[in-house]
């Protein structure tokens, strides 16, 4: 199976780690709903993964929110002791993470630029025992334990938190 270009870096990583891993290549996957059925042959779920900052844009936050939760600003703020949190830019997705829109993924956490973005963990998320991500491009998606990703997480180093989604 051809791996993505895009996604060679982080499976790279991955391996070095030790971390074990499914690969799928599929068309373009931007929404919760293209995601739909990858992975569920090893029972994976997808997670929704928004970018977020504050208005002055000193705050960068990850955050990692269980599929069928509604990211409400003033509630995921106040847990993470931030200004007010919205969407960022395509232009600081990029500049912050190397990804386009809808590639969204923890794993960009491995890139220098990445360093300062703040990593929010819906406790849901906890609970799921195998999780899907987008290996840094959102035609292809990788399966996983959920403690592995956790681990890869620590391994990136970036301040992490966990919240309660509403």
């Amino acid at each position: 199976m051809a791996v993505h270009p895009d996604a060679a870096e982080t499976l790279a990583l991955l391996d070095a780690l030790q971390i074990p891993y499914r690969y799928y290549s599929h068309s373009r996957a931007r929404t919760m709903a293209d995601c739909a059925g990858i992975g569920a042959d090893v029972g994976a779920q997808h997670f929704k993964n928004l970018f977020l900052s504050d208005r002055r844009r000193s705050v960068f936050v990850l955050l990692l929110l269980a599929p069928e939760k509604t990211f409400h600003t003033a509630d995921i703020s106040a847990q993470l002791g931030t200004a007010r949190l919205s969407f960022c830019t395509a232009e600081e997705l990029y500049a912050k993470l190397g990804l386009l829109p809808g590639a969204v993924t923890p794993m960009a956490l491995a890139r220098p630029n990445a360093k300062d973005v703040r990593v929010a963990v819906d406790r849901d998320i906890l609970q799921m025992e195998t999780v899907c991500v987008h290996p840094c491009t959102a035609e292809a998606s990788l399966a996983l334990p959920c403690a592995e990703l956790l681990r890869f997480l620590a391994h990136c180093g970036n301040p992490l938190s966990y919240v309660v989604a509403g």
